[in-house]
């Protein structure tokens, strides 16, 4: 709308300044304070944008942004978990899991469960924390991939196989910058990791690697260490993971390397 005024505006002053000139200047005079009038209009309508203020906002105030992380870790689990109508046994057990994984005291699981029950109450509006997560998704791929793989264990409570969890997922991983086959490969790794290390299948442990058990050994290696880079501590606590998301990333290094380690045992006989 902004940047139609501007053209509007631009067109008026192009219309009085060129009527003062003659003939083709008078185009030229005309033409250029419109197409500037619409230029100044579109910077304004895109600065005024919400998605841009809170990139404005959380490049200011990476604790703003950590507190952003924080909450939404919680609130989307309560929200995905609730999404099929009911919050299963499985559910709330996996949500639990979550919970002990992160070796929260007790103050903070209270937090961690008000926010869960926050986000499946049938009121609570997904669009208050994905709009500002969705506006710095794409500077922060790897933080935002731990946050997907920490929601995908509430995808994979019951099996993975429930279209009513498996939808808002993939919707949310969408406006994340994620594609429907990141997605489900997110989805897949996870559930890969959840078997034991002991007894991990070779199938599962290249899924977690994200590569096909065809692959060559030096592509193997390269998908390790692109999993172990996406999911390095010290890369993710600098771009402001909180610490919740550094306990997660470090259990998924950690299954990274076994499978790994399995892979390369297996192969070599």
């Amino acid at each position: 709308m902004v940047k139609w005024l501007g053209l509007l505006i631009g067109g008026l002053l192009g219309s009085v300044v060129g009527g003062s000139l003659e003939g083709f200047v008078d185009i030229i005079a005309f033409v250029l304070l419109s197409l500037a009038g619409y230029l100044l209009g579109t910077w304004l309508e895109f600065q005024s944008h919400p998605l841009t203020r809170h990139r404005h906002r959380f490049n200011q105030d990476s604790e703003a942004f950590r507190h952003l992380l924080h909450q939404s870790t919680f609130l989307m689990m309560g929200y995905l978990a609730k999404a099929d109508g009911t919050v299963s046994k499985k559910e709330i057990e996996a949500a639990e899991a979550i919970f002990d994984s992160f070796k929260l005291n007790e103050v903070a699981r209270k937090e961690a469960i008000r926010l869960f029950s926050e986000g499946k109450n049938t009121d609570f509006d997904l669009n208050t924390i994905l709009e500002p997560l969705s506006s710095v998704a794409r500077n922060y791929n790897g933080l935002i991939r731990v946050f997907l793989e920490i929601q995908a264990r509430m995808v994979i409570a019951e099996g993975g196989l429930n279209e009513a969890t498996r939808k808002p997922f993939f919707m949310i991983a969408r406006r994340l910058g994620f594609s429907d086959q990141a997605a489900g490969n997110i989805i897949r790794q996870v559930r890969a990791r959840s078997v034991t290390p002991a007894s991990i299948k070779m199938d599962d442990a290249y899924s977690l690697l994200d590569v096909s058990e065809r692959c060559s050994d030096k592509e193997l290696k390269l998908a390790y260490r692109r999993a172990m880079s996406e999911h390095h501590p010290d890369k993710l606590h600098k771009d402001g993971a909180t610490d919740n998301m550094i306990q997660a990333a470090t259990e998924q290094t950690q299954a990274i390397q076994h499978a790994y380690r399995s892979i390369k045992k297996k192969r070599q006989g």
